[in-house]
């Protein structure tokens, strides 16, 4: 049974025998599965059983026949690596859901699957069953990143005002661990005190990370500022700029797209969901169609500076294709320049 981050620890009152948690993120992953097995240790399932390894579906099974002999109350855990692990999983999961061991408690841990694997049997199986509640944990938004380091200070009991916040935001953006890690070091270092902006560069100095789609994201909304940053952060981390390329190719197609055709039959096709479907409705209805023509030509030359059939540097065009979205809609406002350092490019 699918559940809402939000309602989740509400659920655990309902002392369902299994849960199964995935997310792409450590930190939520390993909170939420510490939260769940105290609430379990509480209502005594004090033993823990960690299925790890090979034939990891089939000692599910055998787990599930032994368990009944043993007087102890406790968790059997299995992570998972393989989010397309075969048959057998199904198999397996259907057989403990079926009858669940009262003696036992059932905790699934991986990765989050992705539209396809969320198909597979073996999490319909998890997913339809009442037995078995089913969390998958997003990061935080972009534009929620702020609210939630306010509510982790408060968590840990650190005082900030929202300057600091928005500081602490900005640079640990999209790294969750590194904001985490900075609040916990505070509140242990300096209990009772305030944080200040002061503090932040000896605490963690710019963590943030950024994905090739946190670039897709700011270039819809239009934030220059955000764009160069995520820019020069993709850089410094060496993402192929091929992917960069790829990423703005296809989201200039389905603004196209979308002003040629039936948004709502667009979305739905290429399974785009709000925020993102948001976002694109909001750059197509924005951004002239001829500009877009026009990008679509660009994309081409980049390609070709990428590949080495142009010498000029590639990293500098990606930043004016980019910033071109951002200029479209925000007159008045101040376009960042742009001085890209060159000598860092690994031009072919």
């Amino acid at each position: 049974m699918r559940l809402k981050a939000r309602d989740w620890p509400h659920d655990l009152r309902t002392d369902r025998p299994c849960y199964g948690i995935f997310s792409d993120e450590p930190l939520l992953l390993a909170e939420t599965e510490k939260e769940i097995l105290g609430y379990w240790q509480r209502a005594g399932f004090d033993q823990r059983q960690r299925i790890t390894g090979e034939n990891q579906w089939g000692r599910l099974r055998e787990e599930r026949d032994s368990l009944s002999l043993f007087a102890e109350r406790r968790v059997v855990i299995l992570r998972l690596d393989d989010l397309r692990p075969g048959k057998e999983a199904a198999t397996s999961l259907a057989f403990w859901l079926q009858s669940p061991p009262a003696e036992t408690r059932l905790l699934v841990l991986g990765p989050r699957p992705d539209a396809q694997a969320q198909k597979l049997k073996w999490f319909q199986e998890l997913d339809q069953s009442t037995r078995c509640g089913v969390l998958l944990l997003y990061p935080p938004e972009t534009r929620h990143w702020p609210r939630w380091i306010a509510q982790r200070l408060q968590s840990a009991q650190v005082a900030a005002s929202s300057e600091v916040i928005a500081d602490l935001a900005q640079r640990t953006e999209g790294n969750l661990a590194a904001a985490e890690q900075a609040i916990r070091r505070f509140a242990e270092l300096f209990p009772g005190q305030s944080l200040t902006s002061q503090d932040l560069p000896e605490l963690l100095g710019d963590s943030a990370q950024f994905s090739i789609f946190d670039l897709s994201e700011a270039v819809l909304a239009g934030d220059p500022n955000r764009i160069i940053r995520t820019l020069r952060r993709l850089q410094q981390n060496e993402a192929e700029p091929i992917l960069l390329l790829w990423t703005l190719h296809r989201d200039i197609v389905l603004l196209l797209q979308l002003q040629d055709g039936s948004p709502e039959e667009i979305l739905r096709r290429e399974r785009i969901f709000p925020p993102r479907s948001e976002a694109l409705l909001a750059a197509a209805r924005r951004i002239p169609r001829q500009h877009l023509l026009e990008s679509l030509s660009f994309c081409g030359q980049i390609d070709a500076r990428i590949k080495g059939q142009d010498p000029r540097p590639f990293w500098p065009a990606l930043a004016d294709l980019a910033l071109q979205f951002a200029a479209h809609g925000l007159a008045g406002h101040n376009i960042p320049s742009l001085q890209w350092p060159v000598a860092k490019e690994n031009t072919p």
